[in-house]
């Protein structure tokens, strides 16, 4: 998982406090159709078949289908871990005909991590990564001039199959309490597309000095430029979410999931509702119970500017139709990274690691060895993962 370091990320530190408590709500943006808020008791009465039996069983996909169609269960690569898979310090070793314990190539983490088979592991109806620590073991540093980084030892796994849009993914996850980050998300073959349906950075740390991590979600994509390497990804504020009243994720179940639509639209749902919409050239983000549709400012010098609290600048709107009409850049992939029309078109990998990431080690944001040494604070858990295709209803 690459997350982009944020302009000026020591004053978001600073200034990022929990949002104000507001009740206010609003409709959904435009053009993105959601289930009635307050469905009948019976909130799935026509379920798909294949979901029967399941963990999830009688828990409806809360993104639209589409006029004229019904949602189908891909069996092939959801699951509900309801298994036993002992760690194994094999290499890429399939479990549940569905996954292998490692990424998707030979690539180890970004430094400090080194992703171990070993911490990969299926126990109690849970699929669990877990980070730990070697005594003297290191692996990467932050400068020439910095001591290297002691090394944290976390778990990957990858899908043996891949997804394509138009797709539904929804993951009920644990995040662990601890300043690393925990992910799922999709990544191409190739490296150069990528949609991040969870990163998120649980606990703020045993002296607090990542509170604003701690209680906001990452919702977002990236398109990459591979040699030389550039990234792009949206950096305005919407692009992390919050809860009045939550003032961290970790150690909480959630869940949390994207209706890849179309190349140009991403939907984001956290415990079944929608919180944030990645469409063409504008966004909508739920903040404090209600939606803002903004669009990114013009261009300056070839780059997105940002506004004084390090965020991408971003215009407001009165919609996001009336967002999508007066924008004139890209939020998929406005620097034409990818050279096909700006759209997300590729057939992805699922991910999910947890992963002690440069730029956050680079601040200060590792474990320490005290924080690690308390393994459930350290291990992500996932009680399912589910994919559904929309398919005609008839």
């Amino acid at each position: 998982m690459k997350m982009f370091l944020l302009v000026a990320c020591a004053y978001i530190f600073i200034n990022f406090n929990s949002c104000s408590s507001d009740n206010t709500t609003e409709d959904p943006p435009t053009g993105v159709e959601t289930p009635d808020p307050d469905p009948d008791p019976d909130p799935d009465p026509d379920p798909d078949p294949d979901s029967v039996g399941t963990d999830w069983e009688g828990i409806t996909v809360p993104a639209s289908a589409g006029e004229g169609k019904a949602w189908k269960l891909q069996t092939d690569m959801s699951d509900d871990f309801n298994y036993s898979f002992p760690a194994t310090t094999t290499r890429n070793t399939e479990f549940g005909g569905k996954w292998t314990n490692f990424y998707h190539n030979d690539w180890e983490g970004p430094d400090p991590t080194l992703w171990v088979p070993q911490n990969v592991s299926v126990n109690n109806g849970n699929l669990e990564i877990v980070a730990n620590r070697v005594a003297g073991e290191t692996k990467g540093k932050c400068n020439d001039t910095s001591d290297p980084f002691k090394t944290t030892r976390s778990g990957c796994v990858t899908s043996t199959k891949r997804v394509l849009f138009p797709v539904f993914i929804e993951s009920r996850v644990r995040v662990p309490n601890t300043v690393m980050a925990c992910a799922v998300w999709l990544l191409s073959a190739d490296d150069t597309q990528e949609i991040d349906i969870l990163e998120a950075y649980g606990g703020a740390g045993a002296d607090n000095r990542s509170p604003f991590f701690a209680e906001n979600i990452h919702l977002s994509h990236h398109t990459f430029i591979r040699e030389p390497f550039t990234d792009y990804q949206p950096r305005d504020r919407g692009s992390w979410y919050s809860e009045n009243g939550i003032s961290q994720w970790g150690g909480q179940w959630i869940r949390i999931g994207v209706y890849w639509r179309d190349p140009k639209h991403l939907e984001y749902y956290i415990n079944g509702e929608l919180v944030r919409v990645v469409s063409d050239k504008a966004f909508a983000s739920k903040v404090n119970g209600a939606f803002q549709y903004t669009y990114p400012s013009p261009m300056v010098n070839g780059q997105l500017p940002s506004g004084s609290d390090g965020f991408q600048e971003v215009i407001q709107a009165s919609s996001l139709e009336d967002a999508n009409n007066q924008s004139t850049t890209s939020v998929i992939d406005p620097f034409n990274h990818l050279s096909n029309g700006m759209n997300l078109d590729k057939e992805l990998d699922i991910i999910i690691n947890m992963e002690d990431q440069t730029w956050r080690a680079c601040t200060g944001d590792s474990p320490t060895d005290a924080e690690i040494q308390n393994t459930n604070d350290h291990t992500m858990q996932i009680d399912w993962i589910r994919i559904y295709k929309p398919i005609d209803a008839n």
